[in-house]
C-alpha cells in the first residue's frame, strides 16, 4: 500500500513538471525582513548597466525531473533590487542605483554586482523520488571601486549546489526555485558588502 502512494505521489510530482513553462518575478517575501546592518558610514552606489540591469534568463533544470520544462527569471532586476536591500542596509546613509557610474564623488563607494552563471534543478532522485528538492547553483561576481575610479576588490562568489525546502507536490514549481535562488543571491550579496567594509577600513 505505502509502495503504492509513493508511486503515485512521483508520478504526480514528475507530471507537474512535464513540457511546462514557468515566470517567477522579484519577490521581497523572499528576503530577511532586516538586511545586516554593518554601520559602514557614507552613502553606497549600485551600478549595473542596461543590458545587464534588463537581463532576463530562460533555461531548462539539469535534473531529468522537469528537464523538459522551461523557466524564465528576471535575473537583472533580481540582482538589483537584493543589490539594493544588502548595501542599503549595510550603509548608514543608505543606496542609490545608476545604469552608470557618472559623478561618484558623494560616495562611499561604487558597488557593481552582476551574475555570470546561474542553473537550477528539480532534484527528485536525492529523495528516492518520493518528493523534488529545489536547487539552485549561481556565481556572483562583484566589482567594488572607489569613488576616483580605483579598483578596491574584483571578486567571484559562487554558492556551490545550495538546496531548498523539500516539497512533495506544488502547483508552483518555479516558486520553489525562486525563492532558494532570491535567499542564496542574498547570502553572497551580504559576503560582498562584508568585504566592502573590510576593503573601506584597510
Amino acid at each position: 500500500m505505502k509502495t503504492r502512494l509513493y508511486y503515485h505521489l512521483f508520478i504526480a510530482t514528475s507530471l507537474l513538471l512535464a513540457g511546462c513553462s514557468f515566470n517567477a518575478g522579484y519577490n521581497p517575501s523572499y528576503l530577511p525582513a532586516q538586511p545586516m546592518a554593518l554601520g559602514i558610514s557614507g552613502r553606497s552606489l549600485v551600478v549595473i548597466d542596461t543590458p545587464d540591469a534588463n537581463w532576463v534568463y530562460t533555461g531548462n533544470p539539469t535534473s531529468f525531473t522537469g528537464g523538459g520544462s522551461t523557466l524564465t527569471l528576471p535575473l537583472g532586476e533580481i540582482t538589483r533590487q537584493v543589490a539594493l536591500k544588502v548595501f542599503g542596509g549595510a550603509f548608514k546613509d543608505g543606496v542609490d542605483f545608476r545604469n552608470v557610474v557618472g559623478d561618484a564623488s558623494g560616495y562611499r563607494i561604487v558597488v557593481k554586482p552582476k551574475i555570470n552563471r546561474f542553473t537550477y534543478a528539480y532534484n527528485q532522485l536525492k529523495n528516492l523520488g518520493f518528493a523534488i528538492t529545489p536547487q539552485v547553483d549561481l556565481e556572483l561576481h562583484v566589482v567594488l571601486v572607489s569613488p576616483d575610479g580605483r579598483t578596491l576588490l574584483d571578486r567571484n562568489y559562487p554558492s556551490g549546489l545550495t538546496s531548498g525546502d523539500t516539497y512533495v507536490v506544488s502547483g508552483q514549481p518555479a516558486e520553489k526555485v525562486n525563492q532558494i535562488l532570491h535567499q542564496t543571491l542574498f547570502k553572497l550579496m551580504t559576503d560582498a558588502a562584508q568585504d566592502a567594509k573590510l576593503a573601506l577600513e584597510k
